[in-house]
């Protein structure tokens, strides 16, 4: 049996975007390590990976890039189920106002986990930590969504190593996109 690749979402949109850069922050190093090596193998070049707590780096990793923000996508965060008081908090408010404030305008943020909870603390977090700066991008006549207002697929087309693990055994995943855009404030 073969190992399973890593970093499939970000390899497949560096494949279909040539013109863009991507950068994949995990905080384990071991997965990271695979990436790098499939990443080798591919021959992409504008596919890259660090391992980091993004939390606490991804502020200075992004604000020293030239170019423009214009897709954070957070996917599958693992809730930390051996503590409960801190059972759906991946994402903390300090990374939300990093990508409130780096994101471009028109940028976008693809928010996905097969946990309901989760994408629901995801939204949640970004409704309230975005500084009125992101808006749900509910409006895209090619979308389809679902009754709960979930995007029914993936909007890129590419997906994760964990989303096509929850798609084969025919589970739902919980997805949703907000926007930055000059109207809102």
């Amino acid at each position: 049996m073969t190992k399973p690749w890593n970093g499939l979402f970000l390899l497949g949109m560096a494949r279909k975007r040539k013109d863009l850069n991507f950068l994949g922050l995990e905080i384990n190093a071991k997965l990271i390590r695979r990436c790098l090596d499939s990443v080798h193998l591919s021959g992409i070049n504008n596919g890259y990976f660090i391992a980091t707590n993004a939390t606490s780096t991804f502020r200075s990793i992004v604000s020293s890039y030239p170019g423009k923000l214009i897709l954070v996508s957070i996917q599958c965060p693992n809730p930390d189920f051996n503590r409960p008081e801190h059972r759906w908090r991946m994402l903390q408010r300090s990374l939300v106002e990093a990508v409130a404030d780096l994101l471009g305008y028109e940028g976008k943020v693809f928010l996905q986990s097969d946990i309901e909870e989760v994408a629901v603390r995801m939204k949640e977090q970004f409704l309230r930590y975005g500084k009125g700066k992101l808006a749900l991008l509910q409006d895209h006549c090619d979308t389809k969504f679902n009754q709960a207002a979930w995007l029914e697929e993936n909007p890129f087309g590419v997906r994760s190593d964990w989303e096509q693990h929850v798609i084969d055994r025919g589970a739902p995943m919980y997805r949703l996109m907000l926007s930055k855009s000059s109207s809102v404030q």
